[in-house]
C-alpha cells in the first residue's frame, strides 16, 4: 500500500503535462481567432474548465488553485486587449475568471478529500488484514493450547494405568529370565518382552515430561560446557549413526544463560539426535553458537546435510505426536519447543536451501543471563 500511495507523483508528472498542454492550446485558439467570432471566444472561455478541473483531480486543491490562477494570468491580455481582444462585456469576462478561481478551489477541496478518505481506507485496510493475521496465529495457539491441555488430562491416568503394569511385566519377565540359559528360546522371547517394556517406559517417561514439564531450579548454565557435553554423549552413545559434529563457538561476550541445566541438556540432546539421524554415517552436522538479534541473546544453530524438513513438517512443529519417521512418537521437538518456551527463547525450523533436499536447520535463541535477569 505504501509503495503504491509513494508511486502517485510519478505517475502524475505526465498528466500535469497535459493539462500544460490543454492550456496552451486553449490561450493560443483566443488570441488567433478573430474579434467578430463571439461564439469562438465564448466556447475558448469555457473550455478552460476542463485543465482547471483535470489538475484538481491530480493534484487537489493546490493544484486546482494554481492553474486556475495561470489561466487568468494568461486570459487578462486578451480579455482587456493588451493583446487581441475577447469582444464579450467585460463584467461577464471578469465573473468567468472568478469562476475559474472558485472552480479550481472547490473541485480541488472534494478530491483533496476524498484521497484523504481513500488512504484512510487503505490504511485500515492494511490494519485489519494485518489483525486478521494475528487472529489466526491466536486460534492456532489456542488450538494447540487445547491439545497439550487434553494431553495433561490424560497423563494422570496413563501414570497409574500403563506404567505400574509395565514395572511388573519388566520385573517378572527379569526374575523369569533367571531361570532359562541365553541360548533358550524362552529365554530369548523373556529378553524381548523387558527390551520391549523399556521402549515403553520410556516413550511413556517422555510423553509425561511433554504433559507436565518440570520447572526445574533456575542456576548459570554455560552453553559451550553443555554443548560439549551432549556433543561428546551422542559421539560415544551406542548405535550413533556415526555422523561427523562439527562445533563452532566463536569469540563471544557471554555464553550463560539462567534457567534448569537438565533442561537445557534435554533440548540440546533432542535436537542433535534428530540432526544426526537425518545426516546419516556419512553426513555432517554443524553446531553454531553466535550473537543473537536481541541485545545479549545467544543464538545456537544446528545445520544437517540430510533430506531436510517437509513442508507438512515445518507446518507441523512443535505439534504433540506429528513424526515424520517410522517409530517415532512426535514428541521430540514439541518438547524442545516447550523447554524453549520456559525458557524464555524462540525456536524456529527451516530448510538450509530453498529445496528440501539440502539439509535442514534448528535456530534456539535463548536471552543471555544479564537479559534474562
Amino acid at each position: 500500500m505504501t509503495k503504491l500511495l509513494q508511486s502517485e507523483p510519478n505517475r502524475a508528472a505526465p498528466q500535469y503535462i497535459a493539462v500544460g498542454a490543454m492550456v496552451i492550446v486553449v490561450t493560443l485558439l483566443h488570441y488567433i481567432t478573430q474579434v467578430h467570432i463571439h461564439e469562438a471566444h465564448g466556447i475558448y472561455r469555457r473550455l478552460y474548465y476542463f485543465p482547471i478541473i483535470f489538475a484538481a483531480f491530480l493534484g487537489g486543491w493546490r493544484a486546482g488553485l494554481v492553474t486556475s490562477l495561470v489561466i487568468c494570468v494568461l486570459y487578462i491580455p486578451h480579455a482587456f486587449g493588451w493583446i487581441g481582444f475577447d469582444p464579450a462585456p467585460t463584467l461577464e469576462k471578469i465573473l468567468e475568471m472568478v469562476l475559474y478561481v472558485a472552480v479550481g478551489l472547490v473541485t480541488g477541496t472534494l478530491v483533496s478529500r476524498e484521497t484523504a478518505t481513500r488512504r484512510a481506507l487503505l490504511q485500515t485496510a492494511a490494519g485489519l488484514q494485518a489483525a486478521l493475521h494475528e487472529k489466526k496465529q491466536m486460534e492456532a495457539e489456542l488450538v494447540r493450547a487445547a491439545r497439550l491441555a487434553a494431553v495433561g488430562r490424560l497423563s494422570a491416568g496413563l501414570a497409574h494405568e500403563i506404567r505400574n503394569p509395565l514395572a511388573s511385566i519388566k520385573g517378572a519377565a527379569e526374575v523369569l529370565e533367571d531361570d532359562f540359559p541365553s541360548d533358550h528360546p524362552k529365554g530369548r522371547l523373556l529378553r524381548i518382552l523387558i527390551e520391549e517394556t523399556s521402549r515403553l517406559n520410556t516413550v511413556l517417561t517422555r510423553f509425561l515430561a511433554f504433559a507436565r514439564p518440570q520447572s526445574g531450579k533456575r542456576e548459570v548454565v554455560n552453553l559451550t560446557v553443555e554443548w560439549n557435553h551432549v556433543i561428546d554423549l551422542v559421539r560415544h552413545q551406542e548405535g550413533s549413526s556415526g555422523a561427523a559434529i562439527d562445533f563452532r563457538c566463536p569469540e563471544l561476550e557471554s555464553v550463560e544463560i539462567s534457567g534448569d541445566r537438565e533442561q537445557v541438556r534435554q533440548l540440546f540432546l533432542n535436537i542433535l539426535l534428530n540432526g544426526v539421524q537425518a545426516a546419516g554415517p556419512q553426513g555432517e552436522v554443524i553446531v553454531t553458537l553466535q550473537p543473537g538479534g536481541g541485545k545479549n541473546s545467544i543464538l545456537c544453530q544446528i545445520e544437517d546435510d540430510g533430506p531436510g524438513f517437509s513442508e507438512e513438517a515445518i507446518e507441523n512443529f512443535g505439534t504433540p505426536f506429528f513424526t515424520t519417521k517410522d517409530g517415532g512418537t512426535g514428541l521430540g521437538l514439541a518438547i524442545c519447543h516447550r523447554i524453549v518456551a520456559d525458557l524464555g527463547g524462540i525456536i524456529q525450523v527451516t530448510n538450509r536451501r530453498i529445496s528440501s533436499d539440502n539439509g535442514a536447520r534448528v535456530v534456539v535463541e535463548l536471552p543471555g543471563l544479564s537479559e534474562a535477569e
